[in-house]
């Protein structure tokens, strides 16, 4: 799957995730945004309830994927920080399912 593709799904999961949440709370949407970590106000739930949300995009692709392994929870640099790097991510664990 080309990356700007995995990007799209990304984005679309922040942009449904934002319609429940407040204007004051609203995550970026844009491919450098910050995701987790400072200067975000998305917290644990949130990104759980993101990753859920992004997992199940590529399951209706027919790419079953999880992307809270013990690699990503135990990386020195979180892979949920920004979109960019939860983007990178994602080719890394789709290219290991093949």
């Amino acid at each position: 799957m080309a990356d700007h593709r995995i990007e799209d799904v990304v984005l679309a999961a922040i942009r449904q995730a934002n319609l429940g949440r407040t204007p004051d709370t609203q995550l970026a949407v844009s491919p450098n945004a910050v995701m987790f970590g400072a200067g975000s106000p998305l917290a644990s739930l949130g990104l759980v309830a993101l990753l859920i949300d992004i997992e199940e995009a590529f399951a209706a692709d027919g790419m079953d994927i999880s992307l809270s392994d013990s690699r990503a929870m135990s990386a020195r640099q979180s892979p949920f920080r920004t979109v960019d790097s939860l983007v990178a991510h994602i080719e890394s664990v789709l290219k290991e399912a093949r």
